[in-house]
C-alpha cells in the first residue's frame, strides 16, 4: 500500500517538472567591431546547463521563470556575467572586449611543449587591428584575368600542350580581363571603376569579375562570400578558429633576423562552415604572408570545388596588403565539366587617403564608356601577369573570328535581313527595326496577335510595342508598353514594364 503512494507521489512530481513553463533565451555575442563569434561559452551559474554560440554568434537556451546569472566567456576575451530574471522570451545580445594578456601566457606554456603553431596562429590575432588599420583608406589598381572552359565528360579539358590542336574546342571556351581602379574605406564604403573590359567568348559565367563580388578576408572573424555560399565561412585567423581548427607546423625557414612558418589547417569537425589549407607567417609582424584553402563542397551553391590562393605584400614600408589572388574552382552537371580559374593583382596602392563623406553612394562599380574599346596597347601596359600560349592562342582564335564578323558589310548585311519589311515578318513573326549605330532596338507585334476573339470579357484588341537601348558601358534599358481594348464591354486598360541593367557585372 505505502509503496503505491510512493510511486504516485513520484508519478505527480514527475508530472509537474515536465510539464513547467520555459522560456527561450536567445542572443547574438559579437565583438567589439560587431563581429560574430562561434564557439563562445554560454553558461547558467550554478546549474549543469549552457550552450555554445553558432558560427554567426547565436545561442538559445530554455529556462524556466527565474532569476539567473549568465557567464559569457571565451578564451582571448573578457568574460562577462549578466544578471536575467525570465519571465517570457527573452533577447539578450552580448558584446566582448578583446583581453588576451592572461590566456596568451597558458597556450605558450601548452604549445612549446609540442607545437609552436596555434601560439603563431595566436600572434597573428593578437596583431590583426593595427595589421589591418596601417593601410587606412586607400587606392590601387586591379588586373584581373578570368578563363574558363566547359568539355563533355568524355572530353579532355585543353591543356597548354593541347593548344596546337585545340582550334576546334576553343568554342568551348571563355576569357575575360578587366582593368579597375579601387577606392576602398571598409567593405561597406568602397568604388571600383572599370577602365578596360576584354571578353572572349560566353564570360557571363567566369567568376570574380569584379571586387564587388567578394571579399576573402582572412583577418575577419567570418569569411562573407555570398557569390559561392549563402553560408559564411569561419576564419582560422580568430580566437573562434582556435577552437574549431587544428594547427601544425609543416615547415620554418629563416630570412635575415626573421622565421617564415608554413602552418597547416585542418577542421577539428565542431563545424560544417570551415574550411582546410595552409597559411605562411613571418614572425618579423606577425602577419599573413600566403594563404591558400579549399571550401568544403556542401556548402558551395555553383561548384563542385572552390581553391583560393592568396599573396601579401609589404606596401611603402607601412602596411601588409593583398597583391595577388587567384581563384580556382570547377563543377560537373550531368554530361558536362568546367574549369575555371580567375587571378586578381593589386599594384599602386595609395595609402591612408581621405575620401569626401559623399563619396560613397550605393552603386559600387562603375563602367567608362571607353572601357570596351581599349587596343593592345593599352592591355600590354596594364597585364601585369603575361598571358599563357593557351590565353595567346584562344585570344587569337576568338579576335579572327571578331574581325571577320564586325566588318562593315557583313553587319550592314545582317542589318538589311533585320530591317526588311516582309508580308510574313508583318503577318506572323513581329517586325524589327535595329539601329546598329545607336544601339537601339524597336520591335512591332505581328497582325495575327493584335487579334484575340477568345478572351475574358469577349473580343480585344491588343497592341503592344517593345523598345530597348544599350549603352557604351553595357548598362541597357527596356521599355514594354501594351493596351487591351475590349470589343464587348468597351474598357481600356493597359501596362508599361521598364527594365534597367545598371551593373553589367553582378547583373
Amino acid at each position: 500500500m505505502y509503496f503505491k503512494w510512493a510511486l504516485c507521489i513520484i508519478w505527480c512530481l514527475a508530472g509537474t517538472s515536465l510539464f513547467a513553463q520555459t522560456f527561450k533565451v536567445q542572443g547574438k555575442i559579437t565583438t567589439t567591431k560587431l563581429e560574430p563569434l562561434a564557439f563562445v561559452s554560454v553558461q547558467v551559474r550554478d546549474m549543469r546547463k549552457g550552450t555554445i554560440t553558432k558560427e554567426d554568434g547565436t545561442y538559445e537556451l530554455n529556462l524556466e521563470p527565474g532569476k539567473y546569472d549568465l557567464i559569457i566567456s571565451m578564451i582571448g576575451y573578457t568574460s562577462q556575467v549578466i544578471p536575467l530574471v525570465v519571465n517570457s522570451d527573452y533577447v539578450q545580445n552580448v558584446i566582448l572586449e578583446e583581453d588576451d594578456t592572461k590566456s596568451m601566457d597558458e597556450v605558450i606554456i601548452k604549445a612549446r611543449a609540442k607545437d609552436r603553431a596555434e601560439e603563431i596562429i595566436r600572434a597573428v590575432i593578437q596583431h590583426k587591428d593595427d595589421i589591418l588599420a596601417a593601410a587606412g583608406p586607400y587606392s590601387c589598381n586591379v588586373y584581373i584575368k578570368a578563363i574558363q572552359q566547359t568539355a563533355s565528360t568524355k572530353e579532355k579539358l585543353i591543356t597548354e600542350k593541347d593548344v596546337a590542336e585545340a582550334i576546334d574546342t576553343f568554342g568551348h571556351m571563355a576569357m575575360a580581363e578587366i582593368s579597375l581602379h579601387l577606392d576602398h574605406e571598409s567593405d561597406s564604403r568602397m568604388k571600383e571603376e572599370r577602365l578596360g573590359v576584354k571578353t572572349n567568348g560566353k564570360a557571363e559565367g567566369l567568376y570574380y569579375l569584379s571586387t564587388t563580388e567578394g571579399s576573402f578576408n582572412f583577418y575577419h572573424n567570418l569569411v562573407q562570400v555570398p557569390s559561392i555560399s549563402t553560408t559564411p565561412f569561419l576564419s582560422p585567423i580568430s580566437y573562434s578558429g582556435l577552437i574549431a581548427y587544428k594547427f601544425k607546423t609543416e615547415k620554418i625557414e629563416r630570412k635575415g633576423n626573421h622565421k617564415i612558418y608554413t602552418i597547416s589547417v585542418k577542421p577539428r569537425q565542431l563545424s560544417n562552415a570551415t574550411v582546410q589549407g595552409e597559411v605562411t607567417v613571418s614572425d618579423s609582424a606577425w602577419v599573413l604572408l600566403h594563404t591558400h584553402f579549399s571550401f568544403p563542397e556542401y556548402h558551395l551553391t555553383e561548384y563542385d570545388a572552390f581553391e583560393i590562393d592568396q599573396q601579401y605584400s609589404l606596401v611603402q614600408n607601412k602596411a601588409w596588403l593583398l597583391t595577388r589572388q587567384q581563384f580556382t574552382y570547377s563543377s560537373k552537371w550531368r554530361k558536362h565539366k568546367l574549369s575555371g580559374q580567375t587571378t586578381a593583382l593589386y599594384t599602386d596602392y595609395e595609402l591612408n587617403k581621405q575620401f569626401g563623406k559623399h563619396y560613397f553612394g550605393t552603386e559600387l562599380g562603375v563602367t567608362t564608356g571607353e572601357a570596351y574599346t581599349k587596343d593592345s596597347t593599352f592591355w600590354n601596359t596594364v597585364r601585369t601577369e603575361p598571358l599563357s600560349p593557351k590565353e595567346i592562342h584562344f585570344i587569337q582564335y576568338k579576335d579572327s573570328i571578331y574581325r571577320a564578323t564586325h566588318t562593315t558589310a557583313y553587319l550592314d548585311s545582317i542589318d538589311r535581313l533585320t530591317n526588311a519589311i516582309t508580308w510574313k515578318k508583318v503577318g506572323l513573326l513581329g517586325q524589327t527595326f535595329y539601329n546598329r549605330t545607336k544601339q537601339r532596338t524597336w520591335s512591332l507585334p505581328p497582325v495575327v496577335s493584335l487579334y484575340q476573339p477568345i478572351a475574358f470579357g469577349g473580343t480585344r484588341i491588343t497592341p503592344r510595342i517593345y523598345y530597348a537601348k544599350e549603352f557604351p558601358s553595357r548598362k541597357n534599358v527596356s521599355v514594354f508598353a501594351n493596351v487591351s481594348y475590349g470589343i464587348r464591354n468597351k474598357d481600356l486598360n493597359g501596362s508599361v514594364y521598364i527594365n534597367r541593367l545598371y551593373n553589367p557585372f553582378n547583373r
